[in-house]
């Protein structure tokens, strides 16, 4: 994976953060800068006060935008943990990955961190969720495996098979209507489905595709981005499969469902795309430079909030 940047090692264990400072890059488009530089957020989630809470790869902080504007950061314990994906738990507190630390973190909201090592080396969780089980499910990126990790710590992971060349590299995953788990395996350019007990079956998507995001759209379907292609898609929870095209030069990465439509970051473009369920797609510009659009979610206020990577800014599309 990269991000550009190498990793910051703090000795600082807290870092609480005045209020930030705000501005309009377009029409809409409200910015939260990080007063720290290169911190490079990649994910961003609600978490479970109201605020929008984040991931800060290369300083190794989780951090959150309160409702009232301001922004505070912590420093997870583990140096160089490289924090990516994050989401509210069942438990009452955020529960984020950590791709270079080789651990699934557990934070409160007041700021108290818990780590959970995983027992195989090299793993790098990548994507986490909520299931309806209440555990944690997680992609591990480079271990080929789904993982679940209930809030009091039994760990359970689900191998996926392959044959090399052909490597699954699982990326994002998602609870879906069915009770099932979804995954996206971008190596192998398939869809997954993992059943509680642990029973797979994956859907094929064309070569070179990449599917990297994944969330249940308004419709009742798994819709998934495709990062190698100009489409987005998605499947049924029977397995069919439909490709929405993009723009031109596109590359689609994260996806959100908000107000009834898909949105999506497009790095390709350096725009927000947004996809409705029939099909109809349209992108809008969210500033000047190359802001790298990364982590999409919904926000408690109905609105859609990103991580722009390089702009060290996360923000809110009204």
């Amino acid at each position: 994976m990269k991000l550009g940047r190498g990793l910051l090692v703090l000795t600082v264990v807290a870092l609480l953060a005045g209020a930030c400072d705000v501005h309009r890059a377009v029409a809409g488009v409200q910015q939260f800068a990080l007063r720290t530089k290169n911190s490079e957020p990649v994910r961003i989630a609600p978490g479970p006060d109201n605020g929008m809470w984040f991931t800060e790869f290369t300083t190794g902080r989780i951090g959150t935008v309160r409702p009232g504007g301001k922004i505070e950061e912590w420093t997870v314990p583990t140096d160089r943990a490289g924090p990516y994906d994050i989401v509210a738990g069942p438990d009452g507190n955020v529960w984020f990955t950590e791709f270079a630390g080789n651990k699934i973190g557990r934070m409160t909201p007041a700021g108290s961190f818990r780590e959970y090592p995983l027992p195989n080396a090299h793993s790098g969780p990548y994507g986490i969720t909520a299931g309806p089980d209440r555990a944690l499910w997680f992609a591990e990126q480079r271990g080929n495996r789904i993982g679940r990790l209930t809030p009091d710590g039994h760990l359970t992971e689900f191998a996926i098979p392959f044959v090399a060349p052909e490597v699954p590299n699982p990326y994002g995953v998602v609870a879906g209507p069915d009770g099932n788990m979804w995954f996206t395996e971008e190596g192998s350019a398939k869809i997954g489905r993992l059943t509680p007990a642990g029973g797979l079956t994956e859907f094929r998507l064309p070569k070179g595709s990449a599917p990297e995001g994944i969330t249940v759209g308004p419709d009742g379907n798994l819709w998934f981005t495709e990062h190698g292609t100009t489409k987005v898609g998605s499947i049924t929870t029977a397995g069919v499969i439909r490709e929405v095209n993009v723009a031109k030069d596109s590359s689609p990465k994260n996806i959100v469902t908000a107000g009834g439509d898909l949105w999506f970051t497009d790095l390709g473009t350096n725009k927000l795309g947004r996809v409705t369920p029939a099909g109809q797609v349209t992108e809008r510009g969210v500033g000047g430079g190359y802001r790298q659009l990364e982590g999409l979610a919904a926000g408690p206020d109905g609105t859609v909030w990103f991580a722009e990577t390089h702009a060290n800014t996360i923000a809110r599309l009204k």
